[in-house]
């Protein structure tokens, strides 16, 4: 039929394994391929964040609030987070270097963790070489229901996976986009 769930149960298992609070568990339904909710559960620090037609939410400790990614305004103030650095090669890591030198801040070892604080609006940019749909698919609507943008390197649909870029507003995906293309 057309809807699917898609399921990870211990996403960033190797943090799992660590006892770091980064790894969570993703839940998605997909209709006629394309991403419709999500969820996004973190049950060492209680936090769960999720989205549907209402939009994009987050609850701790009882308190419930809506997400919303931020505008820091322009590349040179955001934040960019990826799991590892030793995941790039050329040419993706000239386009990944080329990224690391024009932002604010680089930081590593987020996970879906990651991608749920860019929705919070805590940090801007989470760039993945290499997800499969069950990394991204209960990510994509908490993030665009939060105001931000989720797609592949060229500028697709990520549902599929493969090197995904999510950015909190669509200019900064845009310079992201051209960033790690130009010299390819």
């Amino acid at each position: 039929g057309p809807y699917r769930w898609v399921l990870d149960p211990v996403d960033g298992t190797r943090p799992f394994i660590c006892g770091l609070p980064v790894w969570g568990t993703l839940i998605g339904l997909t209709h006629a391929g394309r991403a419709e909710l999500g969820m996004m559960s973190q049950p060492f620090t209680g936090e769960r964040f999720w989205a549907g037609s209402d939009g994009a939410w987050t609850e701790r400790h009882g308190v419930r609030s809506k997400l919303a990614t931020r505008d820091v305004g322009s590349l040179s103030q955001a934040i960019l987070h990826t799991t590892s650095p030793e995941h790039y090669h050329d040419p993706l890591k000239e386009g990944f270097e080329r990224l690391s030198g024009a932002v604010r801040m680089t930081r590593y070892g987020g996970e879906c963790y990651a991608m749920a604080m860019l929705a919070a609006g805590r940090i801007d940019l989470a760039l993945e070489p290499s997800l499969q749909p069950y990394d991204i698919v209960a990510l994509i609507p908490i993030i665009e229901q939060a105001g931000g943008v989720v797609t592949t390197l060229d500028g697709g649909r990520a549902e599929n996976g493969g090197s995904v870029l999510a950015s909190a507003t669509a200019e900064l995906h845009e310079q992201v986009l051209a960033l790690l293309s130009c010299g390819s």
